[in-house]
């Protein structure tokens, strides 16, 4: 069976659309913004509990603007996008607040972070805009 994410559609007129997926980080329920143009998935510095957070010397983000930073990393134990658990789930780590709360007063969503294209790559086959469901490759060892 082909495993999928449902997305949401959220039109913000003059600023276009943005896509937003649930996911559940430590027994807490957020959204995250699906941004094929990111390089990484962030997540804010504020919902992520007891995690070890580490510097990454090597990591690099280049922001819009070509802003290059270097970027603090977590490895999250278990993350649930959609109905489907992600196990040791590597992260940018960032204050993400403005973010937040801009998506708080113009969607009333409880926003986590930043769904990248190194998870895309890692893990969808294929976006259909039309069904709004990101589609994934099969897992290792499952059955189809």
């Amino acid at each position: 069976m082909v495993k999928s994410i449902q997305f949401r559609v959220i039109d913000f007129a003059d600023d276009g659309y943005h896509w937003l997926v649930e996911c559940t980080l430590n027994n807490a329920d957020y959204w995250l913004v699906v941004d094929t143009g990111a390089t990484r998935t962030v997540i804010d510095q504020s919902v992520l509990g007891d995690v070890e957070v580490r510097n990454h010397p090597q990591g690099l983000v280049i922001g819009f603007g070509s802003q290059t930073n270097s970027i603090d990393t977590a490895t999250l134990s278990s993350v649930w996008i959609g109905e489907i658990e992600f196990i040791n789930f590597e992260v940018a780590v960032a204050d993400l607040s403005n973010l937040i709360e801009l998506y708080s007063q113009l969607a009333n969503v409880k926003l986590a972070g930043i769904l990248g294209c190194d998870f895309l790559m890692r893990n969808a086959t294929s976006i259909s805009i039309h069904r709004k469901r990101i589609f994934l490759k099969p897992v290792k060892g499952e059955n189809e």
